[in-house]
């Protein structure tokens, strides 16, 4: 089965940079121009996509509304796509994390930004909880709409965690987006 995936659009909480998590922040003007960019970018997508999958996070399914209206197609919430929660560290800046925790703390919580991070110390949560849930997700989908090619709109860490444990590229930015086949 086919599985495009997406990040949502910028945010005013993107250009500071202040860590979102699960924080529900509203996309901003520039981030709804781009969403509607990635619309037009997704229109030839072949074979053609069926559904809109969300995270129910403001501004991804902000970001979901937008391309599903463009695209004419159901848009669907799903909190399995949420971001990552990083505990503690939801709403700050990488800088106030530091000054709060420690810089080596946030080091260590961030480290190697895909694969084994770990936020369960402060009250959020692991690379492996965060795995599971998305791929709870692409299970389900690809049992109920075998044949469909669905569209998947989530969060940077969320979906680059994603692509790294069914060994695809990582690093899918804001703006573009990744045809998978799941299972590969």
């Amino acid at each position: 089965m086919k599985f495009v995936l997406a990040r949502h659009c910028e945010t005013d909480w993107n250009r500071i940079p202040r860590i979102q998590g699960r924080t529900d922040t509203l996309l901003n003007t520039r981030g709804k121009l781009q969403a509607g960019a990635l619309a037009n970018e997704l229109e030839p997508v072949k074979p053609k996509i069926s559904m809109i999958f969300s995270s129910d996070l403001k501004r991804a399914s902000e970001t979901a509304e937008i391309i599903g209206k463009h695209l004419s197609v159901p848009v669907y919430l799903d909190k399995r796509l949420r971001e990552c929660n990083h505990g503690v560290f939801d709403g700050l800046t990488n800088q106030e994390a530091g000054q709060k925790y420690g810089v080596d703390a946030v080091k260590a919580a961030f480290a190697a930004e895909h694969f084994h991070y770990d936020f369960t110390p402060y009250g959020g949560e692991s690379k492996t909880a965060v795995a599971q849930r998305h791929l709870d997700l692409l299970g389900e989908l690809t049992d109920n709409y075998p044949k469909d090619t669905i569209l998947l709109i989530g969060h940077g860490r969320g979906l680059n965690t994603l692509l790294a444990v069914l060994d695809y590229e990582i690093g899918l930015k804001r703006e573009e987006y990744r045809v998978i086949e799941y299972p590969r």
